[in-house]
């Protein structure tokens, strides 16, 4: 039919509007964690200084930007990591259909890790507490396939629907 791309260049689009999509919901997954992370990090921060009474207003805005801080590098962290690691993922998983959230979770781990050791501040024996540092990252990853479950599931259902012919209207 004139004017419509050939299947393959269209099965190239959509592909192309699926990874879109992803990386909208691995963004916006992203851009909440690091708000909720950087909330707690406040909290946590703040909760120390009461409990060793060292809160001054200039302790409190101390505490304030690292929580800003805090919150912008895990961004920045977070939306590299969809770049480089989260959408090649999801054309790899996508095309060996599978659609679960631990390939998503175990990856953030990873990354979270990678990220920590190049900072220098890796969890280790000597230092369990910083394991804390891994959370934002599953958590974003475990809100990104929970997102993801109604596209997931539309897919599956898809795919087991038989192909019907397209009936053009002129």
């Amino acid at each position: 039919m004139p004017g419509l791309p050939p299947a393959q260049d269209e099965a190239g689009v959509i592909a192309e509007i699926r990874a879109n999509v992803v990386f909208e919901k691995m963004i916006v997954s992203v851009l909440t964690v690091a708000g909720f992370s950087a909330a707690a990090h406040f909290l946590i921060a703040f909760a120390l200084r009461l409990s060793a009474n060292a809160l001054s207003f200039a302790g409190l805005g101390s505490l304030v930007m690292n929580a800003i801080l805090f919150a912008a590098f895990f961004f920045l962290a977070g939306f590299a990591a969809s770049v480089a690691i989260g959408i090649p993922l999801f054309r790899a998983l996508e095309k060996a259909k599978l659609r679960k959230p631990w390939p998503y979770g175990l990856a953030a781990l990873v990354v979270s890790f990678l990220i920590l050791a190049a900072a220098g501040a890796p969890p280790s024996v000597e230092a369990p507490q910083r394991a804390l540092y891994l959370l934002p990252g599953l958590a974003a990853a475990l809100l990104f396939a929970r997102r993801m479950k109604p596209f997931w599931e539309a897919a599956v259902r898809r795919e087991e629907e038989p192909q019907t012919s397209i009936i053009w209207l002129r």
